[in-house]
């Protein structure tokens, strides 16, 4: 079953010549993000919790945003294909210029589930400990979003000297 996942990763992967025949209509509401199994050792890999209470949803929310604010340094990858052991994704956090980690709440879970894979961990960030309370909700507040990004950049992102203009 792993191998057959590993063959549907494959083909999944937009290519060269897909983009092309998509139209310009089509590619125009979305934004394309470096391939990061192929771009890894130029980005900043970021997983998060994606928890059913609002920590989790926080993290998650935090991961997007900082893929969408830095689209060609940092890239959000999959948590669940780590765990479940998937080699394209071990080696695409294995080969990343710097892991970051987001978790909900204290059980750490992100950053175990990496550690477990024996993926290195180079920042780590757990949203409870910022002051986000953990509720059974899926819903969360801007401001507690743009509260944990903006600390992940000033206190990871910034000392790489990223900024908005640079490509792998």
């Amino acid at each position: 079953m792993n191998a057959f996942y590993e063959r549907f990763y494959t083909s999944i992967t937009i290519s060269s010549s897909l983009v092309k025949r998509l139209s310009a209509s089509s590619l125009a509401k979305y934004q394309l993000l470096p391939h990061c199994a192929t771009h890894a050792k130029d980005l900043v890999i970021v997983v998060a919790c994606n928890g059913a209470a609002t920590v989790g949803q926080v993290g998650n929310e935090v991961a997007r945003r900082l893929t969408k604010r830095f689209p060609n340094i940092v890239r959000m990858c999959c948590l669940s294909a780590v765990a479940a052991g998937s080699k394209v994704h071990l080696d695409i956090f294995r080969n990343a210029r710097a892991v970051i980690a987001i978790n909900g709440c204290l059980m750490k879970c992100t950053s175990n589930i990496l550690k477990q894979r024996g993926i290195q961990v180079t920042y780590e960030a757990v949203v409870i400990n910022e002051g986000v309370n953990k509720i059974p909700s899926l819903d969360f507040s801007d401001e507690e979003v743009e509260k944990i990004a903006n600390k992940i950049v000033a206190d990871f992102l910034h000392s790489l000297q990223i900024n908005k203009s640079q490509t792998p």
